[in-house]
């Protein structure tokens, strides 16, 4: 057993980590979050810290004996990745802790590519930062969350977000060719993994976990079968990618009110380059699934089902 620090706690990522760390039982876990919210029962302390203050971080990692720190800060918002680089600075200097998990949530392409994001820079700065430090630590690669396909009809703490496929809309607008193949994984099952690691005896640099994989050509076609209609698809080339752009799709409008809508454009344009260019296609050979046999993973076909198939056509249309 180990003790174990959630920063970003209450977040989305955060949440369904601390939700599994509970339900398992076999590790005392901690939240750490700049306020404490109000109401929110999280089954775990919760610890107010101010990340701007990395002796103070450190004081709290020391009190509590934390282990092993889990970052789930949104490192998407400008200006977060120097509250994870505090952070682990104060990891690095204290005693008890060993073990650093960045924020990344997604996948960790080489440093090139996140260049491309609009905070980007940030992930990279991180991982420049742990290399320093004698902490062992990992990125978990998960590819792109499951129930973004599946809401508003699936549990979940994760954000919604449209990317390729809007289920609702009946949508669609392919990157590339659509034949590279996507690696899609519940947040829920990821919970699972990242419990399941912390009694590993080595840590990689990147730790791969697979729910499903398929192109995207493929989910559409599932799609349309369990939807029973046929979806509008467009393709957007490489070069419209690169230059920034995609295909809007109704489900990114919302959006709009929280980001630019050419932040958002950048961002989508990015991660359907990064498809076309095979980075979440994951290697089945290093993931967690053939270590931990016994975590049984949703795949796109039971998330698409449970969501939207025959027997949901009338609550959910």
């Amino acid at each position: 057993m180990v003790t174990v620090a959630v920063a970003g706690g209450t977040g989305g990522v955060g949440r369904t980590l601390v939700d599994a760390l509970r339900n398992d039982g076999n590790h005392q876990t901690i939240v750490l979050a700049r306020k404490v919210p109000e109401g929110l029962e999280l089954g775990v302390p919760v610890i107010e810290v101010d990340y701007n203050d990395i002796d103070a971080l450190q004081a709290v990692l020391n009190e509590h004996q934390i282990h092993t720190v889990i970052s789930a800060l949104a490192l998407h918002i400008i200006g977060v990745g120097e509250s994870q680089l505090n952070l682990i600075e104060a990891a690095h200097r204290n005693s008890s802790t060993k073990r650093f998990v960045s924020s990344t949530w997604a996948v960790r392409p080489s440093s090139e590519y996140l260049d491309l994001l609009p905070h980007g820079f940030q992930h990279n700065a991180a991982y420049a930062a742990l290399e320093k430090t004698n902490l062992e630590w990992t990125a978990f690669n998960l590819g792109w969350f499951l129930e973004y396909y599946g809401m508003p009809h699936v549990e979940t703490y994760i954000p919604q977000t449209t990317f390729v496929v809007d289920m609702a809309g009946k949508h669609a607008s392919i990157p590339g060719d659509g034949k590279q193949k996507m690696t899609f994984t519940y947040s829920h099952d990821v919970a699972k993994f990242v419990v399941a690691s912390l009694d590993l005896p080595k840590w990689d640099r990147d730790t791969y976990v697979i729910g499903d994989k398929m192109t995207w050509e493929e989910v559409v076609k599932l799609a349309e079968e369990i939807r029973g209609e046929k979806f509008t698809v467009t393709y957007d080339s490489v070069e419209k990618l690169r230059a920034g752009e995609i295909t809007e799709l109704p489900g990114q409008v919302a959006a709009y009110s929280y980001f630019p809508k050419e932040w958002v454009q950048r961002l989508f344009s990015t991660f359907g380059f990064w498809v076309t260019e095979g980075i979440f296609d994951f290697p089945e050979d290093k993931a967690l699934n053939h270590q931990f046999p016994d975590i049984k993973v949703t795949t796109v076909e039971d998330m698409l089902d449970a969501a939207w198939g025959r027997n949901q056509v009338t609550q959910n249309k």
